[in-house]
């Protein structure tokens, strides 16, 4: 089961829009929320060198594909990721405390 909690707004020119406050979801009688991934939508899917905002923001040269938390931002290769994680502990898009690392494989053929 999955329960969106959403608000219906009225923008400027008149017209509605939906905007989603929290997901939640029960699978086999766990609860989990669903949240954001920063930086997702510019991923390692259909990687191309000249697409900027694809690439890790420390090598500039791999594709993103490793995720921080908490913060949520998916900005690093797993390869600088792995190196960040011996010389700091922390994000470098916001500096917040790395608690994990989660690498994200996309397979583009369900973008």
């Amino acid at each position: 089961m999955q329960i969106t909690q959403a608000v219906l707004e009225k923008n400027n020119e008149d017209q509605f829009q939906v905007r989603v406050m929290r997901q939640l979801l029960w699978v086999d009688g766990d609860r989990y929320e669903l949240r954001e991934i920063y930086g997702i939508g510019n991923s390692a899917a259909d990687f191309d060198d000249s697409d900027p905002g694809k690439e890790c923001v420390i090598c500039m040269t791999e594709p993103k594909d490793t995720a921080v938390l908490p913060c949520r931002h998916m900005c690093m290769c797993s390869e600088c990721a792995k190196e960040l994680r011996i010389q700091s502990n922390k994000c470098p898009i916001c500096r917040q405390p790395i608690e994990e690392l989660i690498e994200i494989k996309i397979n583009s053929s369900y973008q």
